[in-house]
């Protein structure tokens, strides 16, 4: 993550970033998906005679590569596509999920919807005054920190995957390949927000963090950083629910979402929008093919039936 700073006539410092370096995480992730897929397309082709083997072999091996690979690319775009309908919709399903009292709680998700667009909304209206609290001597440090927590994340999903190939753990490849499908699918949520939304960061202009201010290189709103690792995290840690994992993964995506704030990279919403949105994604990626339908909704703990409210209706069948 390069960092430059200018100073503007205001005396204030103007972050300029750039997110190549994120980028290349995701697009490892796309590759790790795309070969994954292909791997998998190639072991399951019928085994062909010996005599056919020795005819062409050279030709026909360079065909079936090429064509496994072509399956995997199209394999992923169908996956990431329809991944994207869900998610989409997810906010906007009400049918069959409501809570069986009476209004004004009537359906859980709109009522999710409203605790999320709520909590936004009153961190928005506070973001400007947090980020004049943050000490300029941290801004270095932090920033540091999260890029290294992050790429520490990618690293721990892509270890997983790499792990299960030479100890054939399928699970273990399990998790690497839909760490990669939701890392995706966060990408293209998260960089469309910001193109939507175009939010100045802090330190940028008057620093109010402006919303549609024409700041198509480098929006504010929602933190990819913070989208990113919680995705990794959610997948990682729905796919191994135990405690020391959770804590172990949920902790480093915490940090990077706060030093992304400490680090005057990004305002408490942007952090905020950023973490729920990776945390729901990787969910659903973990999920969708598990019955979400089916586990359990009479647990006293509400936060942990937040994502199950609000996506279960885009279970895949």
């Amino acid at each position: 993550m390069e960092l430059q700073w200018s100073l503007t006539s205001g005396q204030r410092f103007e972050p300029v970033i750039r997110s190549s370096r994120l980028i290349k995480c995701v697009g490892l992730m796309l590759a790790l998906s795309v070969a994954a897929t292909s791997q998998q397309s190639s072991n399951s082709d019928p085994p062909q005679s010996s005599s056919t083997q020795q005819t062409d072999a050279p030709s026909a091996a360079k065909q079936k590569q090429q064509g496994s690979f072509g399956h995997g690319v199209a394999t992923v775009v169908k996956t990431i596509g329809q991944d994207q309908w869900h998610l989409i919709k997810a906010p906007f399903q009400i049918d069959s999920i409501g809570f069986s009292s009476n209004p004004p709680f009537v359906n859980k998700t709109l009522f999710w919807d409203a605790v999320v667009v709520g909590s936004t909304g009153v961190l928005i209206a506070n973001d400007e005054s947090v980020a004049k609290q943050v000490n300029p001597a941290w801004h270095q440090t932090s920033t540091n920190l999260a890029n290294g927590l992050t790429y520490g994340t990618a690293a721990t999903a892509g270890g997983i995957y790499l792990t299960g190939l030479f100890t054939h753990d399928q699970h273990a490849q399990r998790t690497g390949v839909l760490s990669a499908e939701a890392a995706i699918n966060s990408f293209i949520l998260y960089g469309s927000m910001k193109l939507i939304f175009n939010r100045d960061r802090p330190y940028t202009g008057n620093g109010e963090g402006k919303f549609f201010a024409g700041n198509f290189s480098s929006g504010s709103f929602p933190s990819g950083h913070s989208t990113f690792t919680w995705t990794l995290a959610s997948v990682i840690a729905h796919e191994y629910p135990k405690w020391p994992v959770q804590l172990a993964m949920y902790s480093m995506a915490t940090a990077v979402a706060t030093t992304r704030v400490t680090g005057g990279q990004h305002f408490p919403s942007d952090v905020f929008v950023g973490s729920t949105l990776g945390y729901l994604v990787g969910r659903y990626v973990a999920n969708k093919d598990k019955g979400i339908q089916d586990q359990p909704q009479h647990s006293g703990k509400s936060l942990k039936r937040l994502p199950d409210a609000i996506l279960a209706h885009v279970t895949v069948q």
